[in-house]
């Protein structure tokens, strides 16, 4: 392979990632649960689950812990939708 097709295939391969990257930034938040907690499990644990806010974060950073792949402004979007679609406080509907 020359250089100039080693280069062109860096070049895409580059920004395949940058664009695979950039796909989940545009997702919200309950679209995120939705594609990311159920590699692993259900949405039920997730939907009986009542927690508060701080509760939800040490849940959802133990998940990135256990490989969930989530940077840090999409965890944090998916901290505070479920501390308010499944919050301590209650009343709940589904959403």
């Amino acid at each position: 392979m020359s250089s100039n097709h080693k280069a062109i295939a860096l070049l895409t391969a580059a920004w395949l990632l940058l664009l695979a990257a950039r796909c989940g930034r545009d997702m919200p938040p309950e679209q995120l649960v939705e594609v990311h907690c159920t590699r692993c499990h259900t949405l039920a644990p997730i939907e009986v689950a009542r927690k508060t806010v701080e509760e939800w974060e040490v849940t959802v950073y133990r998940m990135i812990r256990r490989g969930a792949r989530l940077d840090e402004e999409e965890a944090r979007a998916v901290i505070e939708y479920l501390g308010e679609a499944y919050g301590a406080e209650g009343p709940w509907e589904h959403p």
